[in-house]
């Protein structure tokens, strides 16, 4: 019955990693995962399991080569190995292998948002548990209304995921792309790594990523699996988004995403399982936005379904975005300039 803004299920589950083929990818994620010790130690929440990646296609090896140098451990093995060491078969026997070790693996993101929230209260934050409802510009300044309070700033910094950035009008060159996820619990076997791939063959994924298992509220310890399905499906509003995370997901796209998940693990078999469904905010650009789109506003979005893993970074950069004070240290800031419709 709540009209949002919500999530569509409890996500306990998020791939980390430096490889990527993109460096500003890679290099966000660099200084993240870089973070991690301390925001866990000063905050006194872990949400960091370095068990590893395992990327698994054709032609690896430039995003190999980039996560090498942006610090990632990361050896180069074959599909026979992949199925020794982790019981994982990969589709087609001369698909190239990269894993990356730690600390590669998965985080838990609403755990890492708890310990960013719990430092940042630390240092000054005022925290609000409630939405925004509403925008005001006047003068310079803006009021911020929730249902209980009213807040005063001349500087306002929205990082609304796929709510984009609708409270100030601003129509943003977003895609709001509608996916489904599936969790299974698995029988017992060898300890999985993280795993990205293009399942060869199947006519209805262009991708497929899983998280190895981690304990959910229902007390069930569950791998999440997911992927880019064909044909896309679009949100090109709030409403269509609401309805989607109430409508449970896409049956055919969750029986694709088991299908291939029981072909990659022929020694387990899966004891439970659901789907639920998923938004991923997309940009054209293939990196987030995170800059000033005038009147004191400053957007931090579009993630592309890799950014949990890269949040402190984009976090960081936003406020110095925010604040002007992006220095010749930092990236380029045009590698994520707002790009309005």
């Amino acid at each position: 019955a709540w009209d949002g803004p919500f999530a569509s299920h409890w996500d306990a589950g998020r791939i980390t990693r430096i490889t990527d083929a993109d460096p500003v990818w890679a290099s966000l994620a660099a200084h993240s995962i870089a973070r991690y010790n301390d925001i866990a130690t000063r905050s006194g929440v872990d949400f960091h399991d370095p068990v590893g990646l395992a990327f698994v296609g054709r032609s690896t090896r430039a995003a190999e080569h980039i996560g090498e140098q942006y610090g990632g451990n990361i050896e180069h093995i074959d599909t026979v190995e992949l199925r020794r060491r982790y019981g994982i078969q990969a589709h087609a026997a001369d698909l190239d292998v990269s894993v990356e070790h730690a600390p590669a693996g998965l985080i838990n993101p609403r755990h890492l948002i708890a310990a960013q929230a719990r430092l940042a209260v630390a240092a000054g934050a005022v925290e609000v548990l409630e939405p925004a409802t509403r925008l005001i510009g006047k003068l310079g300044a803006w009021t911020i209304l929730t249902a209980t309070h009213e807040t005063f700033a001349s500087k306002v910094l929205l990082a609304t995921g796929a709510y984009g950035a609708e409270l100030v009008g601003a129509e943003l060159d977003l895609e709001r792309r509608l996916r489904t996820i599936v969790r299974a619990e698995l029988s017992p076997g060898a300890v999985l790594p993280s795993l990205i791939t293009v399942p060869t063959g199947h006519l209805g994924l262009n991708e497929m990523y899983w998280v190895p298992p981690v304990l959910y509220p229902n007390g069930k310890t569950l791998l999440k699996l997911g992927g880019d399905s064909t044909p896309v499906q679009v949100a090109s509003s709030d409403l269509e988004i609401r309805n989607w995370f109430r409508s449970g997901g896409d049956v055919g796209e969750a029986a694709a995403l088991s299908e291939v998940l029981a072909s990659h693990l022929p020694d387990r078999h899966v004891t439970w399982s659901d789907h639920q469904p998923c938004v991923v905010t997309l940009t054209p650009t293939e990196r987030p936005f995170i800059g000033g789109i005038g009147n004191g506003i400053t957007v931090a979005l579009g993630g592309g379904g890799s950014a949990a893993k890269s949040s402190d970074e984009i976090g960081r950069l936003a406020a110095v975005a925010t604040l002007g004070t992006w220095s010749a240290t930092d990236p380029d800031p045009e590698h994520f300039t707002p790009v309005l419709r």
